[in-house]
């Protein structure tokens, strides 16, 4: 048990010093591997797709992307839309062990509120840098918030649910640490006010999409329902894993497989609902849809017409979303901890593939004037969104050492 002043300032002394001091030299590798390819990729975007304001170079910009009047949203849009439902799946955990009271969760729960911080500081950088010159988004502060915008609303919403986990991880922390359980006077506002804003931030990122009429492919009422569903798949299965990587190389730190086996059924119901919307799509794009746009925009989906890649994402997603649902049922892979990761890595691929540009592209490719201009991410897109997701990977790193501690110290009795 920590000694420290049992004071908020206090919890975040001790967050912080817990966060870079370590006996662990893999604990410093992984951080400063991490630390070097974000620097990198903050080098990228801000010395050469901003040369013409570092370098005096007439070559810069968004220019240096694959992004163009036609293909508006690229590599860092579609990732943002990933990682969006990887933080909204955060409160499943939360509502297990705060609304159920299941003891094996409360374990975990605050790590799941890590898992959102990182995920978010990733989905804002992602926004950040697709941005081009950011500093013109200070233009629209004076007229927030503008309640009949979606993009006003998607920034409350993510920004709220930002500050509504961090709040989660100190206050985890603060009594952990001390030995003692949250209090109710806390977990029943924290859940009230966390959980829409969990099924919000994904709810209204499908909406933004689903209002743009003049991209029909995006124009139906499964496309934020499906957001949701997926993000119960792909957030949980990420935990999974971080999970996994913390028994390992956390000393005492040990989960009960029920825990795996409980949050594959999690796992699992997102992936079913999930491919029953996107075939839902399918038959109402295939068997009657008399749209010519749609029809056209819907073959760059499914058949690859205009861009291969996005048909292979697009059946990877429905081949290993379908495979991880069969091999969940066999009994030899659910009932152990590395079957049920299996099922999770399966997991993570296919959801990836399922929410980044096998959904974003298809809208742009061809246009609403009929034109084609195909979109393949330059090598600077790749590096600066490399760049971004090893920035989110080492918070989520950088978080999980002090919440892990605190929560060794309280449930398994480790100072």
């Amino acid at each position: 048990m920590s000694r420290e002043s049992p004071s908020l300032w206090g919890t975040i002394k001790y967050i912080v010093r817990e966060a870079l001091v370590s006996d662990n030299p893999r604990y410093y590798a992984a951080g400063l591997g991490l630390l070097l390819v974000a620097i990198y990729g903050l080098y990228l975007w801000i010395f050469v797709q901003h040369a013409p304001i570092f370098l005096g170079s007439d070559k810069g910009g968004l220019i240096l992307t694959a992004m163009n009047d036609s293909v508006a949203w690229g590599l860092y849009i579609s990732f943002f839309i990933f990682w969006v439902g990887v933080a909204a799946a955060g409160i499943a955990f939360g509502l297990a062990a705060y609304v159920f009271g299941d003891e094996e969760f409360k374990k975990i729960a605050p790590l799941s509120e890590v898992q959102a911080v990182a995920a978010l500081i990733t989905v804002l950088m992602l926004i950040v840098v697709d941005l081009g010159r950011p500093i013109r988004a200070l233009i629209l502060m004076p007229q927030l918030p503008n309640l009949h915008s979606m993009l006003d609303w998607d920034f409350i919403v993510i920004t709220g649910y930002l500050t509504i986990n961090l709040i989660g991880v100190l206050a985890s922390v603060h009594y952990y640490r001390q030995d003692k359980p949250l209090p109710k006077k806390f977990i029943v506002p924290f859940i009230t006010i966390a959980a829409p804003f969990a099924i919000g931030i994904h709810t209204v990122t499908g909406f933004i999409s689903q209002a743009l009429t003049a991209r029909p492919i995006w124009n139906s009422p499964l496309l934020a329902p499906e957001y949701v569903a997926t993000a119960f798949a792909s957030g949980p299965a990420i935990l999974l894993v971080a999970l996994y990587i913390a028994e390992r190389y956390v000393d005492g730190f040990k989960i009960d497989v029920q825990v795996y086996r409980r949050t594959l059924y999690v796992i699992v119901g997102g992936l079913v609902v999930g491919l029953y919307f996107t075939l839902s799509d399918a038959q109402e794009i295939f068997w009657y849809t008399t749209e010519p746009l749609k029809k056209a925009q819907a073959a760059t989906m499914f058949l690859g017409q205009h861009l291969p890649y996005v048909s292979v994402l697009a059946w990877l997603w429905i081949s290993l979303g379908a495979a991880a649902v069969i091999l969940s049922l066999l009994p030899r892979i659910h009932s152990t901890k590395r079957g049920i990761l299996f099922i999770a890595s399966l997991t993570i691929v296919a959801v990836v593939a399922e929410k980044t540009m096998r959904i974003v592209l298809p809208a742009f490719e061809p246009s609403t004037l009929g034109e084609v201009r195909p979109y393949y991410p330059t090598p600077i897109e790749i590096g600066i969104t490399i760049g971004v997701h090893a920035l989110g990977i080492l918070v989520y790193l950088l978080l999980a050492r002090p919440t892990l501690k605190a929560v060794m110290a309280h449930y398994f009795k480790t100072s």
